[in-house]
């Protein structure tokens, strides 16, 4: 496969990329650069396309937009989509070993790097005309098609450059992890601060809020404070308690406890005492997380129920639109409002896998709990195996880097066995626990959504823990030529 990649060489030479810095930068320098990177993502986030059409549909599923920082009809509209989608393929067949390559070549590995460009590329120029044939951007002509394809391509190698520079050292973390954190922080900021009472749509404005409030939780909190002192009017304090589906007191309060929690869960770990064979006598522990696996099985998991409900969607209209036929029925029941919304009903499949859009019942909180909880740890399992995480692969990693397990003969047989209790047990808990956030999230209506609020604790404990590192080596620079930077 490297002889492979060697004969792309010319056509991967097409691709830009960003070179190394010439020595390790200063944090300032790099944080100076991580914040012009989140600059220049927000400006796309909020630049509109140039030659869009009447009628721009906005996502189906505002979390998915969220995660993958996508803005419809701005040149953020597919945001990192394509680079995580490329990469997840892209590494399934590498460790699957569909692609045989050995990544610890430095020159393969450059090459390998090159290609997951050309791929999100490749992503992103499907996810364009599928967008144009589903009629995202509007009704457009075949110049203004032609205009927002170009500008979508330049638009996703601009943020395949961003990530580039991020991960060559001139940034803190990646590009893709900057724009998730954004995307979820920018959803909550807005649910907490919003003052929007009323959208301006073709028909005129039309009221955001059931209740007249603003969308935003703290202006709303203080309108309902001054009509309850100055007018004497109480009701609005009933109202922002709970606003179904709505930001809330309730929503807020839910918040923040299960962000706590997650936050605790995210700084578990699970101490594995090894020792280095070279160093008799030096023991100590390799920690793994308890939340061992997160962000990519919940991705899949959200992309899946998108895509079955959206394939249900299409049978219920195409087979099933008034409802009549019995076998159909059980798959999918919907009505459509005035607005166009279709609002699935009970007791279809459709009902369960959508967020929900009314009136709780105990049947659909604990179909939907389990149906989150059931595919985010199967494809935790999934992924584990895939990934390289799996209880023989970080036995491997152990022998070759001269670890073994005290009282345990150095053997990746051996080491594999002991860790398969700790790997599978952590993988089982991590997909329950993340799916279960989720399918609350849903259901509560946290706010960034459950998926979200896992995403933007995780990608700031890793920035958390960068800050103390780097801070810590400046303090003892002596450290760095331990660990060898």
């Amino acid at each position: 496969m490297s002889g492979f990649l060697a004969r792309l060489d010319p056509l991967l030479g097409v691709i830009p990329t960003v070179e190394r810095p010439r020595g390790r930068l200063p944090f300032p320098t790099r944080l100076y650069w991580t914040f012009l990177v989140a600059t220049v993502y927000l400006v796309m986030s909020i630049t509109p396309l140039y030659g869009l059409g009447p009628n721009v549909q906005q996502f189906a599923n505002p979390l998915i937009s969220i995660i993958f920082g996508s803005t419809a009809g701005t040149l953020a509209h597919l945001g990192i989509g394509p680079i995580v989608i490329a990469g997840i393929i892209m590494e399934i067949l590498v460790f699957s070993r569909v692609i045989n390559i050995d990544l610890s070549v430095p020159e393969n590995r450059a090459r390998f790097t090159l290609l997951l460009k050309v791929a999100a590329l490749v992503v992103a120029f499907f996810e364009i005309m599928v967008g144009i044939a589903a009629g995202q951007f509007g009704l457009l002509t075949p110049l203004n098609a032609l205009l927002i394809t170009a500008q979508l391509m330049l638009a996703t190698l601009i943020i395949i450059m961003l990530d580039d520079l991020m991960s060559k050292g001139w940034g803190i973390g990646s590009a893709i992890s900057l724009i998730i954190f954004i995307g979820v922080a920018k959803s909550i900021f807005w649910s907490l601060f919003s003052p929007e009472t009323v959208v301006f749509t073709e028909q005129g404005p039309q009221l955001i809020t059931p209740d007249g409030l603003p969308y935003g939780i703290v202006p709303a909190l203080f309108v309902a404070l001054y009509e309850a002192v100055a007018l004497g009017d109480t009701a609005r304090l009933g109202d922002i308690l709970y606003r179904g589906g709505f930001p809330d007191l309730v929503s807020l309060l839910v918040t923040v406890a299960i962000g706590a929690a997650v936050l605790f869960l995210e700084m578990t770990r699970v101490q594995i005492p090894v020792a280095a064979a070279q160093y008799r006598g030096i023991k100590f522990t390799i920690p793994l997380k308890f939340i061992y696996v997160s962000v990519l099985p919940l991705i899949f998991t959200a992309y899946s129920l998108v895509l079955v409900s959206q394939i249900l969607q299409g049978v219920w209209a195409t087979f099933n639109p008034n409802n009549d036929n019995p076998i159909l029925n059980a798959l999918a029941m919907a009505v459509v409002t005035e607005t166009g919304e279709v609002i699935p009903l009970r007791p279809s499949l459709l009902y369960y896998v959508t967020p929900p859009s009314g009136p709780l019942t105990v049947d659909y909180v604990i179909v939907h709990i389990v149906m989150f909880m059931a595919l985010a740890t199967a494809f935790a399992w999934i992924w584990v195996n895939l990934a390289g995480l799996s209880p023989e692969e970080q036995a491997r990693r152990f022998v070759q880097g001269g670890l073994q397990v005290p009282g345990f003969r150095m053997s990746e047989k051996v080491i594999a066995k002991l860790l398969e209790r700790y790997v599978w047990t952590l993988t089982v808990a991590s997909g329950m626990v993340v799916g279960f956030v989720a399918a609350v999230g849903d259901i509560v209506g946290i706010l960034g959504g459950g998926i979200g609020l896992i995403l933007l604790i995780e990608i700031a404990q890793q920035y958390y823990e960068v800050a103390m590192r780097e801070q810590v080596l400046d303090m003892y620079p002596g450290l760095r030529r331990v660990l060898g930077e």
